[in-house]
């Protein structure tokens, strides 16, 4: 399996982060974009740089702790600050 990971080089990624794009369109939750962004960019990045499947994985796993991350920080702070005349509707 690794070999055929090896052999299609950046394009795993693209297609990877393709995959699971299509996931979050499937289940919308916007947990998989982040993931398949970062897959896409690490990708990408590997079009410039020729570096071994490791240290591939290693940027997807930080790039995408840090998009969720990030995500959970700046991206779920709206929906919690919208004020209402009825604060307490559909609360349990």
């Amino acid at each position: 399996m690794i070999a055929l990971i090896e052999s299609l080089g950046a394009w795993s990624w693209i297609i990877l982060g393709g995959i699971l794009l299509v996931v979050e369109v499937m289940a919308p939750g916007t947990f998989f974009m982040w993931l398949g962004i970062s897959a896409i960019l690490v990708g990408v990045v590997s079009f410039a740089i020729n570096w071994a499947w490791q240290e591939q994985g290693i940027a997807f796993a930080v790039l995408a702790i840090a998009s969720v991350a990030l995500w959970w920080r700046f991206g779920r702070r709206d929906r919690q600050e919208v004020e209402s005349d009825q604060p307490f509707l559909n609360r349990r």
